[in-house]
Order: C-alpha cells, then sequence, then structure tokens
C-alpha cells in the first residue's frame, strides 16, 4: 500500500522534536500499516510490538527497558490493554526518549484512555488517522489562503467509488458490494463487542447494537436525544453515555451550531455523522456525511500537524436559515459550506451567512460539471463548484 498523509508528519514532526507519536483512529483504517511503512522506511534498528503477543506482554511486564535499548524506533500497539501502561510508558520515555523514538498505536480507546489523567502531558503530539478520500495524496495540502485549488490533486480514488463503498482501506480496495457488505458487519460486530466491552463495562451490548442501528437513520439532521430515548426505552443519561462511547471508538461523531455574530442561532442540538457512511441508505445523506468526512478529517490533520487551531460546525438559527458546514481557524471563519446535488443557483441561507460571517471561502457544492458557476457580480465571494473539483483541494 502507498505511503499514508500521516507517515511524513509523523517522521519530521513527532518524531524529529522527540516526542512520542500517539496514532489514533477507527479500528481497521491502516494505523499498523502506516506505522510498519514508518519503521521500514528508517535505517537503523527498529522494533513493532503488539498487545496480541504473548512474548512481548511478558517483557512488557517483567522488564520494560529490554524492549527499547539499542533501538531508535520502537512501536507499542495496544499497549493501553495494560492498565499501567501511562506510567510505564513515561518511564521509557523519560530514561530513553533522546535515543529512541516512540509511536504508540491503537483504537480511540487510547485516545479515551490518554484524556482521563494525563501524566504523560507534554511527552506526546496526538495524530488522528482517518479513511481514504478522494485528495489524499502521500503530501501534505496545508490549508489554502487565498486560491482554494492551489494544491489541487487528486488520488486514483473515484468518487462513485467512495460513496459506495466508502473509505476504510479493506472495502475500498477490495472493489466488491458484497465484500464490502460483509466487512461492514464483521467491524461492526467486532467494533461493539471488543472495542467497547474493552473501553467500558457495558451491561446490555445488545441496546448498543440497536443506537447504532438507529444512529444510521438520523444521519445529517439534528440530532434529538429524547426521541432516540423513547424509541430504545432507556434514560437520558444512558443515551447521551452511550453515544459519547461510540464517539470514543470512532463509530459517529457530531459536530455543533456554530453561534459567534449568529442573532438567534440555535447552541444545543448537534448534527451526527458516520466514520463509514458506506451503509447509510438514503442517498442525500450518503453524500452529505462523505463530505463531512473529507472536512473532519482536514480540521483533525490541521490542527494536529500544528497549522491552526481549526474546528468543524454547522449553522442554523431560529428562523430555520441553515448551512450544512462551516471550518474556523483559531476561532474566525474559514470555510463556509453548502452541498447541493444538483441545485445550480446559490440559496439564500448561504448568501445570508456569507454576508454576516465573511469567511475566508465560501462555496455550494453540485456532483453535475454543467452546474458549475463562477463567483457572480452580487455575490463576487461565492462559487458553485463540482465535488470533484472542491474535494481534490482537501486531503
Amino acid at each position: 500500500m502507498k505511503d499514508r498523509y500521516l507517515n511524513k508528519l509523523i517522521v519530521e514532526d513527532a518524531l524529529a522534536s522527540l516526542k512520542i507519536a500517539f496514532v489514533t483512529g477507527p479500528r481497521q483504517v491502516g494505523k499498523t500499516t502506516l506505522c510498519k511503512q514508518i519503521l521500514e522506511q528508517a535505517k537503523e534498528k527498529t522494533a513493532y510490538y503488539t498487545w496480541d503477543d504473548d512474548d512481548f506482554r511478558l517483557a512488557w511486564l517483567q522488564s520494560p527497558k529490554t524492549l527499547v535499548e539499542g533501538k531508535k524506533i520502537v512501536v507499542f500497539d495496544e499497549i493501553h490493554k495494560d492498565r499501567k501502561w501511562k506510567n510505564k510508558l513515561k518511564g521509557l520515555f523519560d530514561i530513553y526518549g533522546n535515543d529512541t523514538n516512540l509511536i504508540v498505536s491503537g483504537s480511540a480507546r487510547l485516545d479515551y484512555f490518554r484524556k482521563s489523567g494525563d501524566s504523560l502531558q507534554g511527552r506526546y503530539f496526538p495524530y488522528r488517522l482517518h479513511p481514504f478520500t478522494l485528495g489524499e495524496t502521500p503530501k501534505i495540502k496545508p490549508p489554502s489562503q487565498r486560491d482554494w485549488f492551489e494544491h489541487a490533486t487528486l488520488s486514483d480514488i473515484k468518487l462513485d467509488d467512495l460513496l459506495k463503498l466508502g473509505g476504510f482501506p479493506e472495502p475500498l480496495m477490495g472493489q466488491n458490494l458484497n465484500k464490502a457488505t460483509r466487512w461492514r458487519n464483521l467491524y461492526k460486530e467486532r467494533m461493539i463487542k471488543e472495542d467497547l466491552r474493552d473501553l467500558q463495562n457495558v451491561r446490555d451490548l445488545s441496546v448498543l447494537d440497536n443506537l447504532s442501528l438507529l444512529l444510521k437513520t438520523k444521519v445529517g439532521g439534528q440530532l434529538s436525544y429524547e426521541s432516540i430515548r423513547k424509541d430504545l426505552s432507556v434514560s437520558f443519561e444512558s443515551i447521551l453515555r452511550w453515544i459519547d462511547l461510540l464517539e470514543a471508538v470512532y463509530y459517529c461523531y457530531r459536530i455543533r451550531p456554530y453561534s459567534t455574530k449568529i442573532k438567534n442561532s440555535l447552541t444545543k442540538e448537534p448534527k451526527l455523522f458516520l466514520y463509514d457512511w458506506s451503509g447509510i441508505e438514503d442517498e442525500g445523506a450518503k453524500f452529505e456525511n462523505m463530505i463531512a468526512g473529507h472536512l473532519l478529517k482536514n480540521v483533525h490533520l490541521w490542527t494536529d500537524g500544528a497549522m491552526g487551531d481549526f474546528k468543524l460546525f454547522y449553522l442554523r438559527d431560529k428562523q430555520k436559515r441553515e448551512v450544512d458546514f462551516l471550518i474556523t481557524c483559531n476561532n474566525k471563519p474559514y470555510l463556509l459550506l453548502e452541498v447541493k446535488s444538483n441545485q445550480n443557483t446559490l440559496t439564500s441561507p448561504l448568501i445570508h451567512y456569507n454576508e454576516v460571517l465573511k469567511p475566508t471561502f465560501c462555496f455550494q457544492l453540485v456532483r453535475e460539471t454543467k452546474k458549475e458557476r463562477n463567483a457572480s457580480l452580487l455575490h463576487p465571494n461565492i462559487r458553485i463548484v463540482h465535488v470533484d473539483k472542491f474535494l481534490s483541494s482537501l486531503n
């Protein structure tokens, strides 16, 4: 497999700065492959260890220093399954950190545990690996400043394949819908039975399975916790806790309404999206989810790579004026984006929020090239562009 987009960043950012690289992301997104590629490209002695290896676990428990002595780069995969992993890793880093680069990889559970009582503060840089996207190349595209299309390059991935198969390596590279469906079913089963079980003691996993099914029907809309609570006949607090858990294992994510400078803005109800959008039945929701996945990937990359503090929002006020996405950079509006598959006239909410927020870039996406429109005299900052063209400027 070709190099992933985080490969060079991890080497030139975390390892060059003598920091631990924390690589997290959904299961089967390619974390292990990424780490092994980094090791293969290093010219000095390296090692890769996984918690599933009995010999490694024994050495980790009895004499962890033997695992890193004399090595230039060491990868520890899934070590968070040891309840004392943070203190042991801190000890190894403090003793060997000037001579040995450490990479710690794992599912979102690693990220979840890192946030709770952080004894490693100041010793690591976090990186979040996402599925493949339309414009991903081994070379990172920084956020554009004046011309959105200045970094535009397409990978060999096709938009229709991304929509049907999702961006996870195995189903996307396999190019087979039936096998992709099997992969998706097994993926969710393992996520619930293994990842969630290890993350927290959940008594009734079947309810979480039902919740994950229900959330697929909520993609792209405002998320009503009360409606979900009634559907599952559980408490409000349980719904909040379970969705937090599903976020922690990278099943889904929520984006919240942006309220700064927005009169009568909504402030509470988030919108929900999935990391694997391939199983969403509604085609409009699937398309919007795919765009959200591209945007979140770049928000995480640009933030993790110290290119600015980027965040993803949506816009809606009490007059029901809504725009699908807003990216902010250092708390200032950067990109305003409306997703309209077939509409080649500007929507009034997009025009309104563009005038209020004055973002650096403002686009309305379409799926047909013939419906592209250059900026008009009335709205010179807004363009209607084809989705391929827009996404080619993202990682």
